[in-house]
């Protein structure tokens, strides 16, 4: 026995970093076991991680052994936010000489002796996108008072009325900067949504699949948006058509957030005359998907029809998308 413990010393310095990390992990879990009840005590640690899936395989695996290892104790609870087509696409990769001919099922029996509980989030509906975008682009909205919309559906989302027909919360009048404060106007009016731009965008719901692309939409509006002032910028904003350009800007920034992949429509939009209709061209994509969401979105009383509207921006627009052509 003497022996063995003048012997520990000497194994510690050689145990990997799971082993240590587990040492340290039962550690913390008795000194919160410890804790009398009464005093603040600490019942769970939860753990979230996210992005799990922008992580390569070999990452992805290391994390999946770490979490197993924090399930082992029971103080700890583990929330993970990922993909799970990625998660098993890590393991198959990662294992691919061990799987053999089965590596679907065993990546399925991997995952399922460490989540307890998987869960798939909703994916977001119209309503969602609605709320979503009115949420960050109202903060910026001047304060109006919104018109009367009778209740009945939207034509955009099919179950809720416009946005001109939900009544926004009064804003809190800012104060005037001090003289010791800096004058600078960080919600310029170049940044400021009007209520033409809020009214319009529920139309663009079907093109927007997720609450992270309704946010770059917003983002990437914004910046575009920013390059006009003074009568440039009131000649963006004029609604007095459906060929008004901040139209055809949000409806081409919403294909090319949404829909990345369909360049050849764009191209096709190029290379006809501006008088020819878009409605026309978009029955020649092949695209299944997109094409139902474009011709409905024509069909409409919003989007602008012409060819030209859309042929005058189409070339800023795509400096901010990752898909294009020269």
């Amino acid at each position: 026995m003497s022996f063995a413990e003048s012997r520990v010393a000497d194994y510690v310095e050689h145990l990997g970093v799971v082993s240590l990390l587990r040492k340290d992990l039962e550690t913390f879990a008795t000194m919160l076991a410890e804790v009398p009840h009464g005093s603040g005590k600490i019942e769970r640690t939860v753990l979230y991680i996210d992005d799990l899936d922008r992580c390569p395989p070999r990452v992805v695996v290391q994390v999946l052994e770490a979490i197993h290892l924090l399930l082992a104790l029971p103080v700890f609870v583990v929330v993970v936010g990922v993909d799970s087509r990625w998660l098993k696409k890590a393991v198959e990769q990662h294992y691919e000489e061990m799987l053999g001919d089965e590596p679907e099922s065993f990546a399925e029996s991997y995952l399922e002796k460490i989540f307890q509980v998987p869960f798939t989030l909703s994916p977001m509906d119209d309503p969602g996108f609605v709320g979503l975008v009115r949420g960050l682009a109202d903060t910026e909205a001047p304060d109006t008072t919104p018109a009367t919309a009778p209740a009945g559906p939207d034509r955009a989302t099919g179950d809720r009325p416009p946005l001109a027909a939900v009544a926004s919360s009064p804003r809190t009048e800012v104060p005037k900067p001090s003289s010791e404060q800096s004058t600078i106007d960080v919600r310029p009016p170049r940044l400021v949504i009007s209520q033409a731009e809020l009214d319009f965008l529920p139309t663009l719901a079907p093109l927007i699949r997720s609450p992270r692309a309704a946010k770059r939409l917003l983002n990437l509006y914004r910046l575009l948006r920013a390059r006009f002032a003074g009568e440039e910028l009131a000649g963006f904003l004029a609604d007095g058509d459906r060929e008004a350009p901040f139209r055809a800007v949000l409806v081409l920034l919403a294909i090319h957030v949404g829909h990345p992949e369909a360049v050849a429509w764009f191209a096709n939009l190029d290379g006809t005359g501006p008088d020819d209709s878009a409605l026309e061209i978009v029955s020649s994509l092949n695209d299944h998907e997109l094409r139902p969401k474009l011709e409905r979105g024509l069909s409409g009383e919003g989007w602008p029809l012409l060819a030209a509207s859309s042929q005058r921006w189409l070339p800023l627009v795509n400096r901010f998308s990752f898909a294009r052509d020269d």
